[in-house]
């Protein structure tokens, strides 16, 4: 009644409704004058995913979520690590997602880390990617003449020009997906292996990640598996199977043996 604005009336129709969706759900216990979930329980209505519950508690604790926007009840107490605030300017995102819908050519203000001031880029982006812990707009650069990613939070000052007429289909790191196969590390115990195939939902001792090739690297680094053929890996719980039929992702991008990632 207090979430829904609603009245006793119509509280008891839902509950009644309910009872018909899912008998055995709700069960009335006449010393607490409520209804308890039942020893056969099963969400009817709802996902029952510990992954989308966790998600939940994670994106209310950020601030993500207002807190009358979940059916959350009761909450654990709860504590998350943050990654340092990447601020996106709202104006900047209207004018790339604008140009993203309608093909156009962004003039933007470009912060990049390989150079010591801003310089001026003429992109047309056509998708927006996510690397973990920073947005990026996925974007043909007329400077270099290639496909590249462009920090949001990078761009300083951004304008709308001309129609684009670069096709986003010919950008074939983004348009084309590679699998990275990701077994337990050979010198676990047989228990060892078995909890991180838990831990990492493995099926048959392997996981495959099927991603863009343009978003390969961010999913190697983060699990700690950017490295070359004749480097240590940082981690012994899990590596990459297939990391020789890989080797030419790393060669492009200047990940070759005795360099880390």
């Amino acid at each position: 009644m207090n979430f829904f604005g609603i009245s006793v009336p119509q509280a008891s129709l839902d509950f009644a409704k309910y009872r018909e969706l899912a008998p055995a759900n709700a069960v009335y216990d006449g010393t607490q004058k409520a209804y308890l979930a039942g020893p056969a329980f099963a969400p009817a209505l709802v996902s029952n995913s510990a992954d989308a519950y966790l998600n939940r508690l994670r994106a209310l604790e950020a601030g993500y979520l207002g807190s009358g926007s979940t059916f959350l009840g009761w909450q654990p107490p709860l504590g998350v690590v943050r990654g340092p605030s990447r601020t996106v300017d709202a104006d900047i995102l209207k004018s790339v997602l604008l140009a993203i819908r309608e093909r156009q050519i962004l003039k933007i203000e470009y912060q990049s880390m390989n150079a010591a001031a801003a310089g001026l880029r003429a992109i047309a982006p056509h998708a927006l990617g996510f690397d973990g812990f920073r947005w990026h707009v996925r974007a043909f650069c007329h400077e270099h003449n290639d496909f590249r990613d462009f920090v949001l939070a990078r761009i300083l000052k951004i304008s709308l020009e001309d129609g684009s007429t670069v096709d986003p289909a010919t950008d074939t790191e983004w348009n084309q997906f590679v699998e990275a196969v990701i077994v337990p590390g050979a010198d676990l115990s047989a228990s060892q292996r078995r909890v991180i195939e838990l831990d990492y939902g493995m099926e048959r001792g392997r996981l495959i990640l099927r991603v863009r090739e343009a978003l390969l690297f961010y999913f190697l680094r983060h699990l700690g598996l950017l490295y070359g053929a004749d480097d240590k890996p940082p981690t012994d719980q899990i590596t990459l199977e297939n990391r020789a039929e890989l080797m030419p992702f790393f060669r492009k991008h200047g990940i070759g043996p005795g360099r880390a990632g």
